[in-house]
């Protein structure tokens, strides 16, 4: 008799049930977004990427593309989630967000959504305290909205580098948004793992050098260190004592599981932050902390 298949969420949240929560609220802001039609990004706007080193909704054309798709559905999604049964605070803040964009022209409604695309954290938290938002709950929820709207095709690593010994971006910072990634992930390539980075935003996947701080580019060993936890040998913490800085590692089986895209979001590792926070170690790449 075969051994009855469980589902790996379940697995998942079973071991870590202190995560059980964070997940029904990440799941129920998936539903708010929904799945929009993703906008029309060109293979000549991937080429110029690969050429220039400029990610696509930094290229003008495609970010105004970009923010007229955010513009044209946010106030529905932002709506659902102040209806929804989420966290109270996050309610009041989708309320608050509606409030502010109900009187404003287009013009200035899209103003939100270029500055977080534009990344110009000084312009965002100024309109945000502007009008009394919540700036970590609008940035976070307009990322979840950019990453639905982004073609899936173009999140795959093999977008980007279709063989690994000849790679062709190898950037620190996303080849579609420019965002920096909030996760590393080991593939296994012939005897040994490649690192690919996840975008903290539109969530793409792109191939970096194994070795090496991804937000400061230190390159020196001594200067990198590791912390596993206990229970868990899938994730660890890549720490870079030269900026103060980590990224969560995740090092799954080498030919994969049912479970690989689990660890391969943000929200599933919480628990391995709190540990980085309390030795004084700093995440980057999380559009709810920058």
């Amino acid at each position: 008799m075969k051994a009855k298949k469980t589902d790996p969420m379940k697995r998942f949240l079973k071991k870590y049930p202190f995560l059980k929560e964070t997940e029904r609220v990440y799941r129920t802001v998936d539903a708010a977004v929904g799945a929009p039609e993703p906008i029309q990004l060109p293979a000549r706007a991937a080429a110029k990427t690969l050429a220039e080193k400029l990610p696509i909704l930094q290229q003008e054309t495609y970010r105004r593309r970009m923010v007229r798709a955010v513009y044209m559905i946010q106030e529905e999604v932002y709506d659902r989630i102040a209806r929804a049964d989420v966290p109270p605070l996050m309610r009041e803040s989708a309320r608050a967000y509606l409030a502010v964009l109900k009187p404003l022209r287009k013009t200035a409604k899209e103003e939100f959504i270029t500055a977080v695309l534009l990344q110009d954290a000084p312009a965002f938290a100024a309109l945000c305290a502007r009008h009394n938002l919540n700036e970590g709950f609008v940035r976070s929820t307009t990322w979840r909205i950019i990453a639905a709207l982004v073609p899936p095709a173009l999140k795959e690593p093999e977008a980007w580098d279709a063989d690994p010994d000849r790679p062709q971006f190898r950037q620190n910072y996303c080849p579609v948004c420019g965002r920096r990634p909030a996760l590393a992930d080991l593939h296994k390539f012939r005897d040994g793992r490649a690192r690919y980075l996840i975008c903290g935003g539109c969530g793409t996947q792109w191939l970096y050098a194994r070795v090496g701080c991804v937000y400061c580019g230190n390159a020196d060993l001594e200067k990198m260190r590791t912390l596993e936890p206990e229970n868990d040998d899938r994730i660890r913490l890549d720490i870079c004592d030269a900026c103060d800085s980590y990224i969560k590692t995740y090092r799954g089986p080498a030919e994969g599981s049912d479970d690989d895209y689990i660890y391969r979001q943000d929200w599933a590792s919480v628990h391995l932050d709190l540990l980085a926070e309390e030795k004084g170690l700093h995440k980057k790449g999380n559009p709810i902390l920058e």
